[in-house]
This record gives C-alpha cells, structure tokens and sequence, in this order.
C-alpha cells in the first residue's frame, strides 16, 4: 500500500511540473507552433540516432564490467536487457526500476548470482556518474560555472557532494559506522551475509583496473553521443547554442532529474532544461520545445524496449514477468 502511494505521488509530480512548464510558458504557444513548422526533421531523426547509440552503448560499459568476475553474457541478450531496463526506468510507476530488473534479468537467464549482478550495476553507475563528473571538470575550465547564479551553482555542488559521499559509504562503510550499525541490530542479521558478500564484490573492483577503465572509456564515449543528441536537437530547432555548451548542460540535468521523487525524472528534467538552457542564452520557447522534443525522444526510446520486452517474454526466450 504504501509502495503504491509513492508511485502515485511520483505520478502527480511528474505531472505537475510538466503542468507547470506548460502554464509557465502559455503565451509562448505561438512561437512554439512556429518553431514546430521550422523544425529540421533530418536533424531531428539524426539526434534521435545519437541517443539510441548512447543507450545501446550501455551494453558494452556493462559487459566489461560483468567480466571483470569472469561472467561472459553475448551483447545481444545485455542489449535487451538494457532496453528494457530503459523502458522500466522511464516509463512504468512502479518500484522496480531499470537496474533492478536488469539484475533479475541476468540471475533467471544467464545464472549471474544477484549480488554480483547487483555489483556490476552499482559500479556501472558509478563509473557513469565519474563520466559526468568528468564534463562538469571540463566545463569548469571552460568558464560555464560563471554563467550559473551562486545559487544555482552551489546547488549543484550539494548535490555532487550528497552522491559521493553516497558513493563512499559503499565502498568504505566503515567510515560511517555503518558496519557497526549492521551488526547492532538483529533485523539486518539475515541479510548480513549478502551484504558482506555484496560489498566484497564490488571492492574487488580497485583490482580490476582494466576492467573499470574501458568501462570508464565507454562511459565518456556515451556522453560524446549524448552531447550529439543534444545539439543536433538545438541545431533541428536552429538555436544558436555552442556544441561546447552542452558539456555543461548535460551532466547538470542529469544531476538534478536523478532525484527519485518523479517517473523517470520527467518534470524535473524539462524544468531543469528550460532553466539552464535559458541561462546560456535560449529563448523559453525554443527551451521548452527543446525539453519537449528529448522527452519525445527517451519515451520512444522506452516504448521500443516496451516492445522487447514483450516479444522477450511471449516467445519464451526469457524466464519470467517482474
């Protein structure tokens, strides 16, 4: 009951703030209609290419990751199975999400043991959350920071900080005492030895140096197709924004729609697009249309890994409905 009043709540926000963009923005419908009319639907259809490579991509980020403890999966099955971790993460209100079934995914049909699935895609995330942390560096010297009001900018900075200190509680628990408090209470005793082995797994990492490097490489190159998608989008909306621009862009909305109170961070990522896109200069028309054309974009995205999903699981070619 409870789960289902959080998906319920997540519903509302999506809603709401997307409600709200549209209301923020109600007299600019006719320059969004015309906007609509100009639009370069070659470029359009090129940056829709750009994003599905950079999902696709999370296959091979993923793969080297589950080799580095000698589990060996075709990329065929983990590219299925990253589509339709894409279509949970960004399409249903429930409480099973992307990664969670991704990890189902690979015990019921390949025999990976939950901790290690669960291992590779916490290291995976952090290995892409090190890519974007990588941009945001890179924009720093770029001079971006400076277009940021204060604000803004220490927003950001709380929020980098929140996710690695979460990020060394999983590696150094101990710091936190967070160890100690597993083995105070008698509630965690059962899953005290998955945890263990869990954490055992995922700080065998630091002795796979290789493994997380090209890993890393392959993370960087997913943001390379990502900075594509999102200037060709600018480019089928003939907004004079700098390919540069985006190095900022992107890791920044990443950053703020990865707060879990929303499906999939719809709302919280278009406001953040129209806000940080008007700040380098965007007109709020051309910024929601911009925001509007990328949900367009992960949501078609989604709804064909909908349909791997179904023709996965009606064919019988995977273990099970979650």
């Amino acid at each position: 009951m409870r789960k289902r009043l959080f998906n319920i709540l997540r519903i509302v926000i999506s809603l709401s703030l997307l409600a709200f963009l549209i209301f923020r923005n109600r007299n600019n419908f006719n320059d969004i209609l015309d906007a609509l009319r100009e639009i370069n639907i070659y470029y359009l259809a090129a940056a829709l290419a750009a994003y599905f490579i950079a999902i696709s991509l999370i296959v091979f980020r993923w793969g080297f990751l589950l080799r580095a403890h000698d589990y060996i999966i075709n990329h065929r099955f983990l590219w299925q199975s990253t589509l339709i971790g894409f279509f949970y993460n960004n399409l249903l209100p429930t409480s099973v999400g992307g990664d969670f079934y991704r990890v189902y995914d690979i015990k019921q049909n390949k025999d990976i043991p939950v901790n290690a699935g669960i291992a590779s895609v916490v290291m995976e995330r952090i290995i892409g959350s090190v890519s974007s942390f990588t941009l945001l560096v890179i924009s720093y010297f770029l001079g971006l920071f400076d277009y940021l009001e204060r604000s803004a900018a220490l927003g950001l900075l709380i929020s980098i900080v929140v996710i690695i200190i979460f990020f060394v509680i999983l590696f150094f628990p101990g710091l936190f005492g967070l160890d100690r408090l597993i083995r105070k209470f008698r509630i965690f005793a059962k899953i005290r030895p998955r945890l263990k082995e869990f954490h055992e797994i995922l700080i065998g990492f630091r002795h796979k140096k290789k493994h997380v490097f090209i890993s890393y490489i392959f993370a960087m190159t997913i943001q390379g197709f990502f900075l594509l998608s999102y200037y060709l989008i600018s480019v089928s909306l003939n907004m004079k924004i700098a390919f540069y621009i985006f190095i900022f862009i992107i890791p920044f909305v990443s950053i703020v729609s990865s707060i879990p109170i929303s499906i999939g961070g719809i709302g919280i990522r278009e406001n953040a697009l129209v806000f940080v896109l008007a700040v380098f200069g965007a007109v709020q028309s051309g910024a929601m249309l911009f925001s509007l054309i990328l949900l367009a974009i992960i949501l078609i995205i989604g709804f064909t890994g909908g349909i791997v999903y179904l023709v996965k699981n009606l064919t019988g070619r995977s273990k099970g409905f979650i």
